[in-house]
């Protein structure tokens, strides 16, 4: 088995991925009935699909952009034309399909998606996050330099989707990623030497020990470190718990403002571009057992959960030192909402609480066209999810990796929800 898994490796992926796009949308979970979910399609991302070589070994990577009408993919200017970024959040999409929907037709595409992510790793477990068209790294570009930040989460989640993936169909894969994994431990180590310090902060104390002082990106690493300590030898329970105490001083806490259990993303402001904070929180608290994660959850639930669906969803917001909201309306895309709806999708699960799903349901209708652009954002026919709404009325038809990644995920994880068992916080299962 493990040879005939390696030698799907060694093929040049794209005949069969052309052939993965003739097949039917993939349906996770359930079947798609009238006024059900949207199915997952796979079609435009694996369109955007190519191969070149870096230092002479072939990978796999998926385009940056692509633009209406005609979809091709395009590049970002001095950029490159594929960043780890995407093809992190990518193998994540693949490890539901495979593992969930009985994809083995995309393993080959899951391998040279990984030795690119692998390629993208400096020894020291710094990454890099850009890729030219000639397989040269982009080293100098200020979000491809080498970094422990989001390029670096966005790398952990890639591997430990593919260590999911392969931990039991290819022991000696697996025990390579594992290998990579760890090399991240002494970097995330320099982060948190701070802890338990905490800063005096014109908004009041805050935790001194988070990756660049940056509640939003500890979130993306937690994800990551949580499905390692479910799943692997490795124990993070330390690293998780650090992190997670750190976005809880992040939270606004004032009941008589709109935004009240509001996580902020980075110093005074909260931003649409990923907020995943809730859903990490979340996790942690499954692992850890620590009520107040919980609450905390529930806080921002009730109030700026539920303030944000009541006008619609926005972009942004600054909070001043005297508690005023500055907001920021538009654009709207699919990365921020996707990241709130597995945020209170996992409350409902584990609440069991309706008006938790009621929320869930509506912030997930965004993608359906619930939305201020008056439009779906995400097209069960093509796979394609727009790159975001920049006004009333006004969708950008463009379609990139990010917003279809996103979108595909979030859909996801609405089938698998469907079909888990709600778990209350006391079950021992859980």
């Amino acid at each position: 088995m493990i040879a005939r898994r390696l030698a799907l490796r060694r093929r040049f992926i794209l005949p069969l991925l052309l052939a993965a796009m003739l097949l039917p949308a993939c349906r996770s979970g359930v079947d798609h009935e009238p006024g059900s979910l949207p199915a997952v399609n796979l079609t435009h991302i694996l369109a955007l699909l190519d191969s070149l070589e870096i230092a002479a070994q072939k990978v796999a990577f998926v385009h940056i952009y692509a633009e209406f009408p005609s979809y091709a993919p395009v590049p970002a200017p001095g950029e490159g034309i594929s960043a780890v970024d995407d093809v992190g959040r990518l193998l994540e999409v693949l490890e539901v399909e495979v593992l969930t929907n009985g994809r083995t037709d995309l393993l080959p595409a899951v391998y040279r998606l990984t030795d690119f992510i692998l390629a993208m790793q400096r020894d020291d477990g710094l990454w890099y996050n850009f890729i030219h068209a000639n397989g040269a790294i982009n080293t100098s570009h200020k979000n491809s330099v080498a970094d422990f930040g989001w390029w670096a989460a966005r790398g952990l989640r890639g591997l430990a989707a593919a260590y999911m993936i392969f931990r039991e169909s290819d022991p000696p894969f697996a025990a390579r990623l594992l290998d990579r994994f760890r090399r991240a431990d002494a970097q995330l180590q320099v982060s948190l030497t701070s802890y338990p310090a905490l800063v005096e902060t014109p908004y009041g104390e805050r935790a001194g020990w988070l990756p660049y002082q940056a509640p939003d990106m500890s979130a993306e690493f937690i994800l990551p470190l949580i499905k390692m300590q479910r799943h692997s030898e490795l124990d993070y329970r330390r690293q998780i718990a650090q992190l997670a105490a750190g976005i809880m001083t992040y939270q606004l806490r004032d009941s008589a403002s709109a935004a009240d259990g509001m996580f902020y993303s980075w110093q005074n402001s909260w931003h649409n571009w990923g907020n995943l904070q809730a859903r990490a929180l979340l996790e942690a608290f499954e692992v850890s057992g620590d009520s107040t994660l919980l609450a905390a959850v529930e806080r921002w639930a009730g109030g700026f959960l539920t303030w944000q669906v009541e006008r619609g969803f926005i972009w942004g917001l600054a909070v001043s030192t005297t508690g005023e909201l500055e907001v920021e309306e538009f654009p709207q895309i699919a990365y921020g909402l996707g990241s709130i709806y597995k945020g209170i999708r996992k409350l409902a699960a584990i609440t069991g609480d309706s008006t938790h799903a009621e929320l869930a349901r509506q912030v997930l209708g965004w993608f359906s066209g619930a939305n201020r652009g008056g439009r779906a954002m995400y097209d069960p026919a093509t796979g394609r999810c727009y790159d975001g709404i920049n006004g009333p009325g006004e969708v950008n038809l463009n379609s990139g990796a990010e917003s279809t990644i996103e979108a595909l995920q979030a859909l996801q994880y609405a089938h698998l929800m469907r079909n888990t068992p709600e778990r209350q916080p006391d079950d021992p299962d859980r």
